[in-house]
């Protein structure tokens, strides 16, 4: 008893970064509730594998603490949140399966009940998170094997991105500020409210994705002072993203984050190498200085907005997609426009150290997944090496 309470103490492993050992007590000024709490924690500790047991742990129950001790707090919230989902689709097909108990068929039926309702794309990021989770288990102990070594991941067809030709991009740009024919709209389409200078902001900010290849977020995120000038070349400084979280997402501090308004944020880039400057023609560079300075933009503040309000996703891509029908194109992605961007660098004869640098790319493999040889391309190519074949070569 301590005091006038019922007081239990839990020895926990010793802390791996101080060496100490821990001690949680439960206490109630009734012995039972006490003695309830005490017990219901260690059942809970054991059974996830933070105590030793004779038995190993459930998937579900590491899984948990994978997440909660391990992984959210080194990685970005929205990465925090797909690590999340990947675990629900693993603990609702083998979750009951212990650590020890897990073999090279339950990974298997990982994949097919997957399969069965959602994409193999999804069940190979259930596979990744599974194989890491595993990974971490065996170190820590709590199982001897990552049978996922046992198992090849899902394999995964790429649906190929289409991207506009050579001189669409404009058509497009051009629709950014043409008004909507009006007609009957489809259920659930709701009637177009732009202002001139809305339309106008679309097409600025599509001349942005098109001669920069930025990000969605990172375009989002522009602000006047990240218009800047190096030795006579203008650029835009990436140093931010915007991005959306959840309602009560806790956001660790060393992401340094700012809060722009409700659950949006300014973040860093997705990678260490988003951090960049990206060089741009002097007359996209000057609009978007008169852009600021017309409508009296502050330095720190979003250069785009919806009545004063960040944009999002949905909001763009409706206009996108309403751009592309008047102009009579495909209905390409907007990170399309990304990937035309990194090929036009290829075709232009960018060195592969230059177009990571752009693109804000660690790997030049990812880069070369956004290029798209056109058979002209490659042609005009081919054909320059046969020239050199002649007498004069």
């Amino acid at each position: 008893m301590e005091g006038t309470s019922y007081v239990y103490v839990l020895e926990m492993p010793k802390d791996p970064a101080t060496g100490r050992r821990v001690r949680r007590k439960y206490k109630s000024v009734d012995q039972s509730v006490a003695l309830s709490k005490f017990n219901e924690a260690k059942k809970k500790l054991i059974a996830n594998g933070t105590l030793p047991s004779t038995s190993s742990p459930m998937l579900r129950d590491w899984l948990d603490r994978w997440l909660t001790e391990i992984k959210a707090p080194t990685v970005k919230p929205r990465v925090a949140e797909t690590y999340r989902s990947d675990i629900r689709n693993i603990t609702a097909s083998i979750g009951a399966v212990r650590l020890d108990d897990l073999t090279a068929a339950h990974v298997r039926k990982l994949e097919h009940d997957i399969t069965a309702k959602r994409s193999a794309k999804t069940a190979l990021n259930a596979y990744r998170r599974l194989s890491n989770a595993l990974a971490d288990a065996v170190r820590d102990g709590l199982c001897d094997r990552n049978v996922c070594a046992d198992v090849d991941p899902p394999r995964v067809e790429a649906n190929p991105t289409v991207i506009l030709d050579a001189g669409q991009p404009s058509m497009l740009i051009e629709q950014a500020s043409a008004k909507p024919v009006e007609g009957k709209r489809r259920r659930g389409q709701t009637k177009d409210h732009d202002t001139d200078e809305d339309r106008a902001m679309w097409r600025l900010m599509w001349r942005v994705a098109f001669e920069t290849g930025m990000r969605q977020g990172e375009r989002f995120a522009i602000r006047p002072i990240d218009l800047v000038e190096t030795d006579g070349i203008p650029a835009i400084n990436v140093c931010h993203e915007l991005q959306r979280y959840k309602d009560g997402v806790e956001i660790p501090a060393w992401l340094k984050a700012t809060n722009v308004e409700g659950g949006i944020w300014l973040v860093p880039p997705k990678s260490h190498r988003g951090v960049r400057m990206v060089p741009v023609s002097r007359e996209l560079w000057d609009d978007l200085k008169t852009r600021a300075k017309d409508n009296n933009i502050p330095p720190m503040t979003l250069l785009f907005t919806r009545r004063g309000h960040p944009l999002t996703n949905p909001v763009e891509r409706r206009r996108w997609d309403a751009a592309l029908d008047r102009a009579g194109l495909p209905r390409v992605t907007i990170r399309s426009a990304r990937h035309w961007f990194a090929t036009r660098l290829a075709m232009a004869g960018a060195s592969e150290d230059a177009r990571k640098a752009i693109m804000g790319h660690v790997d030049i493999a990812t880069t070369a997944g956004y290029t798209h040889w056109t058979p002209q391309a490659l042609g005009a190519i081919t054909g320059a090496v046969v020239r050199d074949f002649g007498p004069d070569a």
